[in-house]
């Protein structure tokens, strides 16, 4: 006849090793999880503040670079300067150093945070003329972006280059409940401007050297009001945005692009 040997439990010591062992692993699976739950909250703040700037500044840039545009210019190819889409102190481009201030900024000076342009957006007026439609522009505004859908020439006939005119319509193109947008600039401090009677012959810096490369740049040598001269500007503009996340300031971001205007801006002087 078989004898079973008695069965034993685990000792009170086995069983307390057995649970802080248990522990330990319980806590380091809840401690990567943790980390990685965070991660992946982190990388989906950051990819949709991200998706939301890159889609602000691609609608900017797109619109800046038709400045100018002239639906008739072919019939004008003579009287460039007559383009009534980029008249000074009026429809031409202009950057503003911001809303409030409404103060344009020197053609290749600091940056500021309104741009405002025209262009022919309806090309079926014969001769074409500006219309509301054509007025436009962005703007920050308390934290959010705005485009400017149309201007109010029956009140503002000849006064589109500022940011605040009351009857003009902005829009909102930042949804202020999403993001915070903390900075807009535009920057134009890469155009460049040049004299088209250069070379001259004519010592016009007074340097001592005739024609050298300095006197054509006509933001260095700016020629007279009244003197006739014609100029041709080449607007390069740097936009740069900053924002984050309203629900995680902590998330932020900065983005910036080139922008070259398509049409140069061809004056009298």
């Amino acid at each position: 006849m078989m004898h079973r040997k008695p069965q034993r439990g685990v000792t009170l010591v086995e069983m307390m090793v057995a649970m802080v062992i248990g522990l330990v692993v319980v806590g380091g699976a809840i401690t990567i999880y943790v980390s990685t739950v965070s991660s992946s909250t982190a990388t989906l703040s950051s990819s949709k503040l991200n998706q939301e700037l890159s889609a602000l500044i691609n609608v900017m840039t797109n619109d800046i670079r038709r400045a100018g545009f002239w639906g008739d210019a072919a019939n004008n190819l003579e009287n460039p300067q007559d383009n009534p889409f980029a008249a000074l102190n009026d429809t031409a481009l202009e950057v503003i150093d911001d809303m409030a201030n409404d103060t344009q900024i020197a053609a290749n000076g600091t940056t500021g945070e309104c741009i405002v342009y025209a262009y022919d957006a309806d090309t079926t007026d014969s001769p074409p003329a500006v219309n509301d439609i054509d007025i436009v522009g962005f703007r920050l505004n308390n934290g959010v972006v705005q485009m400017r859908q149309q201007g109010d020439i029956a009140n503002n006939p000849n006064d589109h280059d500022n940011c605040n005119n009351a009857n003009d319509t902005w829009l909102d193109v930042t949804d202020g409940n999403l993001i915070n947008v903390t900075a807009l600039n535009f920057d134009l401090s890469s155009s460049e401007c040049l004299n088209t009677i250069e070379p001259n012959g004519v010592d016009d810096d007074a340097d001592g050297t005739i024609d050298n490369d300095p006197e054509p740049l006509c933001y260095n040598q700016v020629p007279a009001a009244g003197s006739g001269i014609v100029t041709v500007e080449t607007r390069q503009v740097r936009v740069t945005v900053s924002g984050a996340l309203v629900n995680d300031p902590g998330t932020t971001l900065t983005l910036n692009e080139d922008v070259r205007v398509r049409n140069d801006w061809v004056r009298v002087r």
